[in-house]
């Protein structure tokens, strides 16, 4: 379990097209309650690649969360499907490593805003606090 003084950092990656037009492509960092949420916006959900997920968690995220756009909304056709296959994909290494794949997970969801990003990204935060059960990965 972790000490009181340590902080949670969660990484949400997210397609430009599933968020509204208020959201400013940049990367943002944000911290609440312990948790460090980054968001860093993707032409495409598609684009995540499987050794960049490993990567960010080897530097230290302790999730890793996809927002991308619902089938019917991806302007791509099928970039979602393929993000979600990638980290379906890392998953299974993760487990075959003996390192908890719930530190990933997937969001289908359009028209969201920065303060929901933040939402999201804690949400995570929650799910691998919770899963740890005193499991440190």
């Amino acid at each position: 379990m972790h000490e009181p003084t340590q902080r949670t950092k969660i990484v949400v990656l997210y397609c430009q097209h599933c968020v509204t037009r208020g959201v400013e492509s940049r990367t943002a960092t944000e911290e609440h309650d312990g948790v460090v949420v980054q968001t860093a916006m993707m032409p495409c959900s598609c684009k995540v690649q499987a050794s960049e997920l490993l990567k960010l968690l080897a530097a230290g995220a302790d999730g890793v969360e996809i927002v991308a756009c619902p089938d019917a909304a991806c302007r791509h056709l099928v970039g979602s499907r393929v993000a979600e296959k990638r980290l379906g994909y890392v998953q299974r290494l993760l487990k075959e490593a003996h390192v908890r794949g719930d530190r990933l997970g997937f969001s289908w969801i359009s028209g969201v805003a920065s303060d929901e990003l933040q939402a999201i990204g804690h949400r995570r935060a929650f799910a691998v606090e919770a899963s740890r059960g005193g499991q440190e990965a």
